[in-house]
């Protein structure tokens, strides 16, 4: 059986252009992942929103594929073709012809684009409906990410406990720290915290988490997070709310979780923006 990949993310191409081993590492009703070097290659339908640590096949092509697939099936890359071996045989995917998704954090030059965007989500019950588990050093952590007067030790401390906390196969911290990082790397006010977000989140957290913050360290981002940033950009409501939904229907709270960490990081550019050491500067 050959299937044709429908897209693939620019974050995942050099892992599937070179020839490697590898192994099935979840499958589940709409997608699976195979892991290849620690790596974890998202394969998902392309009716559904796109991943940035993957590719997508079409809707039948999954609904006859996934079925034959368990956890530890050997997976191989070769030149652009992903190999299975699944219950029904060899099926290859072939990756070669697919078109590569945008997938860049985008840059938003104008702070004040955070302000319009922070407004937008302030009326969204987000810490209400987190799959975070209320407690006092959750509060404080959430606090000291939102302000950017926090002391690096603070932030640290904040991105340590947020790490794998919470449920879901992306737990809802890591939810959070992706939204809220994505958000600073985009306003240009990184700081090295992507690097300090997969630095917490290796070994302490799921693979698939992982992946995520390995692909933003890398400057990548689902687009559906990149179509949010780049409205807030253009201060396009229509754009925006539009995202906004779409985010929100992301898993049983993952998507909520990653509003609220990108919530944060607009009141962060907010705060850093209207200090006076930043005006100076």
């Amino acid at each position: 059986m050959v299937i044709d990949a429908r897209r693939v993310s620019p974050f995942v191409g050099p892992l599937l252009s070179g020839s490697r081993a590898g192994c099935v590492q979840g499958v589940f009703s709409t997608s699976f992942n195979v892991e290849f070097d620690g790596r974890i290659v998202h394969v998902g339908r392309d009716s559904d929103l796109f991943s940035c640590t993957g590719l997508s096949i079409t809707q039948d092509d999954m609904a006859a594929l996934a079925p034959a697939l368990v956890a530890g099936n050997i997976a191989t890359i070769r030149d652009g073709v992903l190999r299975l071996y699944a219950t029904m045989g060899v099926v290859e995917v072939d990756v070669n012809g697919a078109t590569v998704v945008p997938c860049a954090v985008p840059r938003v030059p104008d702070e004040k684009s955070a302000g319009w965007a922070a407004s937008r989500l302030a009326g969204l019950p987000l810490r209400e409906r987190t799959g975070l588990p209320s407690s006092q050093e959750t509060r404080r952590a959430l606090s000291a990410l939102a302000d950017s007067g926090s002391l690096p030790h603070a932030v640290e401390e904040a991105v340590a406990h947020l790490t794998g906390r919470g449920p879901g196969l992306t737990p809802s911290g890591d939810d959070v720290l992706l939204g809220y990082t994505c958000c600073r790397v985009a306003f240009g006010m990184g700081d090295g915290l992507a690097d300090l977000v997969v630095r917490k989140a290796t070994g302490a957290t799921t693979p698939v988490s992982v992946s995520y913050a390995q692909a933003l360290a890398e400057g990548f981002i689902n687009p559906v997070y990149r179509k949010l940033l780049c409205a807030a950009t253009d201060c396009n409501q229509f754009e925006f709310m539009e995202a906004v939904r779409m985010i929100e229907r992301v898993g049983h709270t993952s998507g909520i979780d990653a509003l609220l960490g990108l919530s944060l990081g607009f009141s962060y550019v907010c705060t850093r923006a209207a200090s006076p050491i930043h005006e100076v500067a």
